[in-house]
């Protein structure tokens, strides 16, 4: 059985988006939760599977593989029937290049604009992180928003792990008040669509 080693929130951004991906699968697999605040990454034990120390980390027998889209990547290509990857090279493109929107225009811009207005101490937050994160942010949703305009999904015609990917950060951002229903309205509408599929209520449930 898979062992998905993550956060103690099952809908943290990164560790939702391979939840999703698992339930669509309908693989079975262990949740094992690495106690971040109580310093566990940075012991022997967790160092031992990974040691970079950071979750997720999914094991698969004697294979151990970190790094959430790289997870991903192996779950869409190891329950092929699922078809959360397409065959054609160049619809794949597609999907991995929405994956690594949500990954590096979405998730790095949403952190560091709660990390300079809510995360961080006062005295260590800053008025330019935050405002050039807020406008980061703001150009990423405007560039997903027309991506979204007319279409169900983000990367092609079907479900694939980028829309999980997507929704994933989405929801984060809705968690932290960055996303304000109703000022990106194909972004609220997709985010629903996904909301509603039965791998993401899964996903979101308080157990695998």
């Amino acid at each position: 059985m898979l062992t998905l080693h993550g956060h103690g929130s099952r809908t943290a951004a990164n560790i939702l988006k391979i939840r999703v991906a698992l339930a669509e699968a309908g693989a079975e697999y262990r949740y094992v939760v690495v106690d971040l605040a109580g310093g566990e990454q940075h012991k022997p034990a967790y160092l031992a599977i990974n040691p970079h120390g950071k979750v997720p980390c999914l094991v698969d027998d004697d294979f151990t593989l970190p790094e959430s889209d790289a997870i991903l990547w192996y779950v869409a290509e190891k329950f092929p029937k699922a078809a959360l990857v397409p065959a054609d090279i160049k619809e794949r493109a597609r999907v991995r290049q929405w994956c690594d929107f949500a990954s590096t225009s979405l998730y790095p811009s949403s952190y560091d604009l709660f990390n300079h207005t809510t995360q961080a101490e006062p005295e260590n937050r800053s008025a330019w992180v935050r405002g050039r994160a807020q406008a980061a942010l703001d150009r990423a949703l405007a560039v997903l928003d027309k991506r979204l305009a007319g279409r169900e999904f983000v990367a092609t015609s079907a479900f694939t792990i980028a829309d999980g990917s997507v929704a994933s950060v989405l929801h984060m951002l809705r968690t932290r008040s960055q996303l304000v229903p109703g000022t990106h309205a194909n972004v609220d509408a997709f985010y629903e669509r996904v909301a509603k599929r039965p791998s993401w209520v899964k996903a979101v449930a308080s157990t695998p």
